[in-house]
């Protein structure tokens, strides 16, 4: 069966695609802001696990969003994929920072606006940076991931300095909608990027039976082990450091080193993977996540939270970098789908990282989360079977 073509449509230029998507990218980057906020709601009485579980519902809405998202980018245009998720977003941060409390900000202002929402909004970016540069998928991930993570590095000084002046829950309502916005100004100048012509041939395969798929099933349990050291370290680093006395400069500093390590680990993993491969950067994330935990554990420094907060930052920004790569590399048939459910990997670890960190606390929890992330390498000496066994 043939399909009809009309007369034929200039691609647009890279720079009009990834300069709206990016920017798209740098509002769902407010997830990183409750790290500051963390400590001042932690002094109005809520339980370490009721803090913990704002940043853990992100992840969880994630897991439900980018599975059914990245399903609808082997589908839809991703122009519609990402004024879906803005959408979303919108009615998540509106109904939440309305009414902030113990159960609205974990359901809808992370879980539904940052998660659910922040997952569509994923994946079409990703369906259209690869539309314009598809033999640069992994520079385009972690392009696109590297501005959600660089978000930290203006976002989180800013809220530092609204704090103060307007509390957690006023900093929190402005910088949401100034974000919000700017989001939606950047998406009205997106041009239309073509979806699919037809379903790709891979997306009409059962999802069980594609999750099912050896790489596919390795590139989520290998995200699944790696991410939650970084993702405690986003939330709880800071309220360490306020715990034990250290300098009133240090939290922010620690908060802003694993801020860099995660931006510098997403970028550089996403550009690393499209010149030399996967496999030796996956050991990289490993090597990265045990020296972290090393370092917060036996480092008693005050200041040996910087180096820790930096090398967990750039474990924590390795596996979504990568993911775009590991994805089309894992179902070409339905690239969309498999980077769907590599990223439920990703948020998944990143979800139980608090929570499992919260319920153990430090010293314990860096040890835990450390050997977690160590169940990467044995997903890599499968992966090298069964690469010697096919040869």
């Amino acid at each position: 069966m043939t399909v009809a073509s009309g007369p034929a449509r200039a691609r647009p230029s890279a720079g009009r695609v990834l300069g709206p998507t990016l920017l798209l990218q740098f509002c769902f980057g407010l997830v990183y802001v409750w790290g500051v906020l963390a400590p001042a709601v932690r002094s109005e009485g809520w339980p370490a696990l009721l803090v913990g579980s704002v940043w853990s519902a992100g992840p969880l809405g994630w897991i439900l969003g980018i599975v059914a998202s990245g399903r609808l980018a082997d589908r839809l245009p991703p122009r519609r994929l990402c004024w879906v998720g803005l959408g979303i977003a919108g009615v998540g941060f509106a109904v939440a920072l309305a009414a902030p409390g113990g159960i609205t900000l974990p359901l809808l202002y992370a879980g539904l606006g940052l998660g659910v929402g922040g997952s569509f909004a994923m994946a079409g970016s990703l369906a259209a940076g690869a539309s314009v540069l598809p033999a640069r998928v992994g520079t385009v991930g972690g392009a696109l991931t590297g501005a959600y993570a660089l978000a930290a590095l203006i976002q989180v000084p800013a809220a530092s300095l609204l704090l103060p002046r307007l509390g957690w829950v006023g900093t929190l309502r402005t910088m949401a909608s100034v974000l919000w916005l700017l989001a939606a100004a950047g998406l009205i100048l997106l041009p239309a990027v073509p979806g699919p012509v037809r379903p790709r041939e891979g997306a009409t395969v059962p999802l069980p039976r594609l999750a099912g798929r050896p790489l596919v099933l390795r590139g989520f349990l290998f995200q699944l082990a790696t991410a939650p050291l970084g993702a405690y370290g986003f939330v709880f680093l800071p309220t360490y450091a306020h715990a034990r006395g250290d300098p009133a400069w240090l939290a922010p500093a620690a908060l802003a080193a694993v801020a860099a390590g995660n931006a510098a680990g997403r970028l550089g993993a996403g550009t690393i993977s499209d010149h030399l491969g996967v496999g030796r950067l996956l050991a990289g994330i490993v090597a990265c996540n045990a020296l972290a935990a090393c370092l917060l554990l036996f480092w008693r420094d005050p200041a040996g939270l910087i180096p820790g907060g930096l090398v967990a930052g750039l474990g924590f920004g390795g596996p979504a970098g990568v993911i775009s790569r590991l994805g089309t590399r894992a179902a070409p048939d339905a690239p969309g789908s498999a980077i769907g459910l590599t990223f439920a990997g990703y948020s998944s670890g990143s979800a139980l990282g608090p929570l499992v960190g919260a319920a153990l606390g430090p010293p314990t929890s860096w040890a835990v989360l450390g050997l977690c992330s160590l169940g990467g390498l044995v997903l890599l000496g499968v992966r090298r079977g069964a690469a010697r066994g096919a040869a």
